[in-house]
């Protein structure tokens, strides 16, 4: 369990006067409404088992009859399948000391308080990413499903509006108001704009401009990542593309006046699912831990499969694979250079503090 110490606080010369270093991780994929809450998994997340079965019925097929006045009027069976979605369980404590909250006056259960709901959110997209590291591995969506120009066209493979037209080509005979959204990193969003590709839309007056390209909505992410090569990847999502719910098991204050001199903390426990839409958890599939899947699993080629019945049409997701300008390589070269000077930092700190 997660405690904080007197020696993790810095005591200030003047209480009360704290600064919160808010996260500067972003929750675009629920904000843009990617991800968005699914009243049909959420009703059944409390539900015994640790897999939901998602049902559907196929649409009609096969020839029409030939109508006569000599033979009956055969009637054909409608057919249905499902897809298996995987729950996931997950728990988080933060807590602080007796100690540390009285001689320090610093406002650690405010902070908690206030920010688990950013901490859970931050972590489902962490969650979402490694669903689409492993699904689009599947041999039927990664033959249908993803535009690699890094591998069909090496040399023309920067992101530009022909690798993107030939990305949404992928949806098939589909309209192409299908796919809603793209995903990108803030490099990929800046070359972009270097291209002239965005075309910002008013909503209305006061509100937050909404950045469009192509007409889909432009969701930036930086968990989507610059590799040093300079590749990257853009998603494009449909809507319901993605099925999601997750639900608060329980949230408790745990209060130990033996520990640490005394303790409280805050500990939360939750089930979720993740699921993208006409996809299936492969049945044969044992996460490392059985019955206990984490994001490492859920990445995985292994975990995922299409049901035999479901057309590849049917998931409205495509990957996108490109190279981007060297000069905005190199800027993100620089950050990721500040980001482990301040990681190596924080480590030596912690060598010091004898954590």
């Amino acid at each position: 369990m997660a405690e904080t110490h007197l020696k993790d606080m810095i005591i200030p010369t003047v209480f009360g006067n704290w600064v919160q270093n808010l996260s500067e991780k972003t929750n675009n994929f629920i904000k843009s409404g990617i991800m968005t809450a699914d009243s049909d998994l959420g009703g059944r997340l409390n539900q015994p088992g640790t897999k939901i079965t998602i049902p559907y019925i196929n649409d009609l097929d096969g020839t029409p009859n030939n109508w006569t006045d000599d033979t009956d009027i055969p009637v054909d069976n409608l057919t249905s399948g499902s897809q298996v979605g995987m729950k996931f369980y997950q728990n988080k404590a933060f807590g602080e000391t007796d100690l540390s909250r009285l001689m320090t006056g610093a406002p650690i259960q405010q902070q908690i308080a206030s920010r688990f709901a950013n901490f859970w959110n931050t972590s489902d997209q962490v969650m979402l990413f490694a669903v689409l590291k492993g699904m689009f591995q599947v041999d039927d969506i990664a033959n249908s499903k993803v535009l690699d120009l890094t591998v069909q066209s090496p040399t023309d493979a920067n992101f530009s509006a022909k690798g993107f037209i030939a990305a949404l080509s992928l949806i098939g005979d589909q309209p192409e108001n299908i796919l809603s959204a793209i995903a990108v990193n803030s490099t990929t969003y800046a070359m972009m704009k270097s291209q002239n590709l965005i075309d910002p839309i008013q909503p209305s007056n006061g509100a937050t401009p909404i950045n469009v390209y192509n007409g889909k909505q432009v969701v930036i992410d930086d968990d989507i990542p610059v590799n040093d090569d300079g590749t990257s990847v853009a998603y494009l999502f449909g809507n319901g593309a993605i099925r999601y719910s997750t639900s608060m098991y329980g949230t408790q204050v745990v209060d130990e006046p033996l520990k640490q001199g005394g303790r409280e903390s805050v500990v939360q426990k939750r089930v979720g699912c993740i699921h993208p839409a006409g996809m299936s958890i492969e049945p044969s599939f044992v996460p490392t831990k059985a019955n206990f899947p984490t994001p490492e699993d859920f990445a995985k080629k292994e975990a995922w499969t299409m049901p035999k019945d479901v057309d590849v049409k049917k998931v409205h997701l495509v990957e996108y694979k490109f190279k981007l300008d060297p000069f905005f390589v190199l800027k993100q070269k620089s950050q990721k250079a500040v980001d482990k000077a301040k990681q190596n930092a924080e480590q030596d700190t912690d060598k010091d503090q004898g954590k």
